[in-house]
This record gives structure tokens, sequence and C-alpha cells, in this order.
């Protein structure tokens, strides 16, 4: 594989990894405000 391949890849992973922590820093600032939020989101997670 060449190193560029690899390099994309990483760069690929560590966005992907942003954007999770981002999101959940978003959900979690957005939980304190609304604490009904958190009760939806765990309601649907046990039915799935």
């Amino acid at each position: 594989m060449k190193s560029s391949q690899s390099g994309v890849k990483l760069s690929l992973v560590i966005v992907s990894i942003i954007i999770l922590g981002v999101s959940a820093w978003f959900n979690q600032a957005n939980a304190e405000d609304n604490p009904s939020k958190i009760q939806t989101k765990s309601e649907l997670t046990v039915a799935d």
C-alpha cells in the first residue's frame, strides 16, 4: 500500500473522530438544557 493511501485513511479516521467528538459534545450541551431529550434518546436505544 502506498504511503499516500495510508495518509488519506488516517486523515479520514481523524476527521471521523473529531466529528463524533463534536457531535457528542453538542448532544451533551443540548441534554443539559433539555433533560427530556436524554429520556427520549434512552427510550429509543432500548426500543432498538
